[in-house]
């Protein structure tokens, strides 16, 4: 093989090494940035779910014997921002073992993060359909 041959096979080795490097900064950026919009959506929940409930029990619209009906969701919702922020933590031990080279185990705190964020998915929908049931249980109890 020809010094120019080994030249150029260090320059292909190069720029896939760059192409590699960049794709890795997309998936990452993507990813921080579908966490950010988990914890938003499940924090947010969180929030304007404990402020609505407040909010009826200062107008007296309902009993704090009605809350219970609110609760499961409420817990799910938590649930779902806890997760979301266990997320960032596996996201950040998977940059951390990338870095190192460790790929195997980069691979699977991968997948672990991609776990979590779907099972906050999953805790924000099941939170939601609890919602939902609970105002049409209260919405009922309201008509006279």
């Amino acid at each position: 093989m020809s010094e120019d041959g080994t030249i150029a096979e260090l320059g292909h080795y190069e720029t896939t090494e760059v192409g590699h490097e960049k794709k890795y900064e997309t998936v990452v950026s993507s990813g921080q940035s579908a966490l950010k919009a988990l914890l938003t959506m499940n924090g947010g929940a969180t929030i304007a779910f404990l402020s609505f409930i407040a909010h009826l029990l200062d107008n007296k619209t309902f009993s704090p014997a009605s809350v219970p009906l609110f609760v499961p969701a409420l817990q799910l919702f938590i649930y779902g921002t806890f997760i979301t922020v266990f997320a960032y933590g596996t996201i950040f031990l998977t940059n951390c073992l990338s870095s190192r080279s460790w790929h195997r185990s980069s691979n699977w705190m991968f997948g672990a993060t991609l776990l979590c964020g779907f099972a906050s998915i999953g805790f924000f929908l099941a939170a939601s359909w609890r919602a939902v049931d609970a105002f049409q249980t209260f919405s009922k109890a309201l008509k006279p």
